[in-house]
């Protein structure tokens, strides 16, 4: 059985089976003035996380401080609600540094530690104003946004996103996806690109209620290639912001012809404020992806 040991008890640097604090009965709203009492706990060094570490606050990894989240670590997120909005509130921001990389053998957890799970019982991984971010081979499930990126570089390799409202979410950023299994969000991809284009390449985009959500201000900078988009309700949605023609060429939507897959895109044939979203030319042939080779251990949650 892992021990789970609080702050005082932890070797410097290291945090092992972790329990971060109590932040009182889940669920119960505090007022707007006592918004700033939300429980923060800060990182300003560098630590590591292993074993299982339960989180039930927002944890900020500071400018300057690094986390390291060890192979095989179960990182959960008690579902505590402290404004009301039926959105967790436990969170991980990284405004330093973060690197979570599993191996195939080892994988990273990061998912709600209700017996009961549900998508957003808990906020996201946000990597925010940071200097660099790492994720390969972990899966992410009934978050919020399962990461979140923003006006930082970061790579996504390997990963699995699964069980959440946004699966990958990023704004001015210089991200790159590649590898990844994004299925069974609300949104698979939900993106802003506001002049900094982001490279999702070689993925499995599948199975979620909106394949590709280009929320604002994207020009077409940002790579969306070479993957499969494939058994998403609506395959491409543009948002009420969006008014500048997308392009996505070289994925494979699937058995359809592109006049089938445009059907269930939303832009500018449905909405003329938007604008349009072309597809050609159109892989003929599922793309050469291989979802995570990792196999759950026998301890995991189901997604």
């Amino acid at each position: 059985m892992r021990s789970r040991r609080g702050f005082g008890l932890a070797a410097p640097g290291l945090v092992l089976g972790l329990l971060l604090g109590c932040a009182g009965p889940p669920g119960v709203p505090i007022a707007p003035d006592d918004l700033h009492r939300m429980p923060i706990r800060s990182i300003s060094g560098e630590e590591v996380w292993e074993g299982e570490v339960v989180v039930d606050r927002i944890v900020v990894v500071r400018a300057g401080g690094h986390l390291v989240i060890r192979p095989g670590t179960r990182v959960l997120f008690r579902r505590v609600d402290w404004d009301g909005d039926g959105i967790g509130d436990a969170e991980l921001t990284a405004e330093g540094r973060l690197t979570a990389r599993g191996t195939p053998q080892a994988p990273i957890l990061f998912a709600s530690a209700e017996a009961d799970p549900r998508p957003a019982d808990w906020k996201y991984v946000m990597v925010n104003f940071s200097p660099g971010a790492e994720l390969a081979y972990a899966r992410v499930s009934h978050a919020f946004s399962g990461l979140q990126v923003h006006y930082s570089p970061a790579r996504v390799e390997r990963c699995e996103f699964t069980r959440n409202v946004d699966g990958v979410r990023f704004s001015t950023a210089r991200l790159e996806v590649e590898g990844c299994w994004i299925h069974g969000n609300t949104h698979g991809v939900r993106f802003e690109e506001r002049g900094h284009p982001a490279r999702l390449v070689g993925n499995e985009i599948s199975d979620n209620e909106v394949g590709v959500f280009a929320v604002t201000q994207s020009r077409g900078g940002t790579l969306i290639q070479g993957n499969n988009l494939r058994n998403n309700a609506t395959a491409v949605k543009l948002g009420w912001e969006q008014p500048h023609d997308l392009a996505f060429p070289g994925n494979h939507w699937g058995p359809a012809q592109e006049a089938a897959v445009l059907s269930r895109v939303l832009d500018g044939r449905a909405d003329p404020g938007l604008g349009r979203v072309s597809l050609a030319p159109l892989l003929p042939s599922p793309a050469p992806v291989e979802v995570p080779p990792f196999s759950a251990p026998p301890d995991w949650p189901s997604p």
